[in-house]
């Protein structure tokens, strides 16, 4: 915990030192702007203008890495942690969603990483994150690489804020159709077993944890596990793909349609979806308000 503490501090300072150097050339170019507005040199005002807009979003960026970084700093504080990763919060759940593969909630991120790395995200900060997440894209969607984004439903294309995707996969995966969530669930139980039977066979001291998390999914698969009898990955797996066997296809398809209507609109309403329709019509003034 000691080292992740220092490290975080670490990472804030960086922050705080880079945003100094931006402010620092923004307030040189603001000078040769004052220069070249007297000498009515309006080639060197656009030329000026284009830095002067590379460097505010860089700051846009930076201020929101610093937000990040110094709320993992206080919840180092404020929460023990049994094990450090180094990373962010963002991070730590791009890692997990991609490791599972499909939409998760807060709850199951948060077990999911207390079972495997020992630290408690906290489902709680979630909500702010993704508030973070959304408006740091609609400033400049292009920041980052992935975004943390809610999955949006087949019917309407809006969204489904309590599941959580990542703007890097593919809009079919970050659609729910009608037998998406029970897919979702054998997945899941799929994915935890497989990461159970690495931390096995590595004789790994979290593999109890991540046993017991795999467990109470699996007891929603009827047949997956037999009273009384040790855990067997073999029946799990096999009783769980056969589930999908008859029900994947067709959730595949759905949401394969949905995503081709979704793939006419523009980048931002590929990752936050499109207004939810109220009452009489009306909507609401932005995707998922």
């Amino acid at each position: 915990m000691e080292c992740y503490g220092r490290a975080m501090i670490q990472n804030v300072t960086d922050i705080q030192r880079r945003l100094t150097q931006v402010v620092e050339q923004q307030q040189q170019l603001l000078n040769g702007f004052n220069e070249a507005l007297a000498k009515a040199d309006t080639a060197e005002q656009a030329v000026i203008q284009k830095q002067l807009h590379r460097l505010s979003s860089e700051m846009q960026r930076l201020t929101d890495d610093l937000r990040y970084a110094q709320n993992e700093t206080h919840a180092v504080s404020a929460r023990p942690r049994a094990r450090a990763t180094g990373k962010t919060l963002r991070e730590l759940v791009l890692d997990i969603l991609d490791e599972i593969g499909v939409p998760l909630a807060p709850s199951t991120i948060s077990e999911f990483s207390q079972a495997t790395t020992g630290i408690d995200p906290g489902a709680s900060r979630f909500a702010s994150l993704r508030r973070d997440e959304e408006r740091a894209a609609r400033r400049d969607i292009h920041a980052r690489p992935a975004w943390i984004v809610p999955a949006l439903n087949t019917a309407r294309l809006n969204q489904v804020s309590r599941l959580l995707t990542s703007s890097a996969w593919s809009l079919d995966r970050r659609l729910l159709g009608a037998r998406s969530l029970r897919v979702i669930h054998l997945h899941t139980t799929l994915a935890f077993l497989a990461r159970f039977e690495r931390m096995q066979a590595a004789s790994a001291p979290q593999a109890s944890a991540i046993e017991s998390l795999l467990l109470r999914y699996a007891r929603g698969v009827p047949g997956a596990l037999m009273t009384g009898e040790a855990t067997n990955p073999k029946t799990i797996r096999n009783v769980i793909e056969a589930e999908l066997a008859v029900i994947e296809a067709a959730d595949v398809a759905e949401r394969a349609q949905a995503a081709a209507r979704l793939s006419r609109y523009a980048d931002q309403q590929k990752l936050w979806g499109l207004p939810t329709v109220i009452d009489g019509g009306a909507h609401s003034e932005r995707a998922g308000a």
